[in-house]
């Protein structure tokens, strides 16, 4: 149990440095970038018309100056954040996944499973007979390792973020006395072992995109 919280810590610390890491720095990169780009778009709006008009009126004004700059301006400022976090809570789980399928899947993830179709048990069909069983009782294991608050929320959305990427391709729904708890465990792990190490390639995208974005403004007079 010491070891399992020591182990959980780590994980914890991961964590949370890849997160600041990747969010300081978008945060950053993306401040610099949107002040950057509106110092350009409203550099030759005459200031006669716009030194003593508040802030919208004069957004409008340099909207109708450069539509297209000022579009992809606003897209940048408003839309970058949530992107940034969004690719780096997917980035965080990859990378917590494979490191816990690396060090650590058959003493956490097993116990846990076991313990989590023990709980529904009773409700479960003993027999698989088609998709439709299988994903119905998919969505039970998960919604109740959701709601299991006993057990570290990083090994729960690790075992959540396996079991949405199970596939049913190779499942012979026609074989009698199926085991959806060995197919459900077997699956969860095997999904998590065939990913990849995890990459920051769409988050460079991003950074592309928006360095794409500063371009065209600064080039461009749209």
């Amino acid at each position: 149990m010491k070891e399992n919280f020591k182990y959980y810590a780590k994980l914890s610390g991961i964590a949370l440095f890849s997160f600041l890491k990747i969010n300081v720095l978008a945060t950053l990169i993306t401040i610099t970038v949107t002040i950057i780009e509106f110092f350009i778009l409203t550099k030759n709006i005459d200031a006669g018309h716009s030194g003593h008009v508040s802030p919208i009126p004069f957004l409008i004004l340099t909207f109708f100056t450069r539509p297209i700059g000022s579009l992809l301006w606003y897209l940048t400022f408003i839309f970058s954040p949530f992107i940034f976090f969004a690719l780096s809570n997917k980035y965080i789980i990859s990378k917590l996944s494979h490191q816990l399928i690396t060090d650590k899947s058959e003493s956490l993830i097993n116990p846990f499973l076991e313990k989590t179709f023990q709980k529904l048990q009773t409700k479960q069909p003993q027999i698989l007979k088609n998709t439709g069983d299988f994903s119905l009782n998919k969505l039970k294991i998960i919604q109740e390792i959701q709601n299991d608050k006993t057990e570290n929320k990083w090994l729960r959305k690790i075992i959540v973020f396996g079991m949405k990427k199970i596939k049913l391709n190779d499942v012979d729904f026609q074989q009698e006395n199926q085991n959806f708890n060995d197919i459900i465990k077997e699956k969860t792990i095997q999904s998590l072992k065939n990913m990849s190490e995890p990459s920051k390639k769409l988050i460079w995208i991003v950074f592309a995109i928006q360095g794409a974005i500063l371009l065209f403004i600064w080039l461009t007079e749209y």
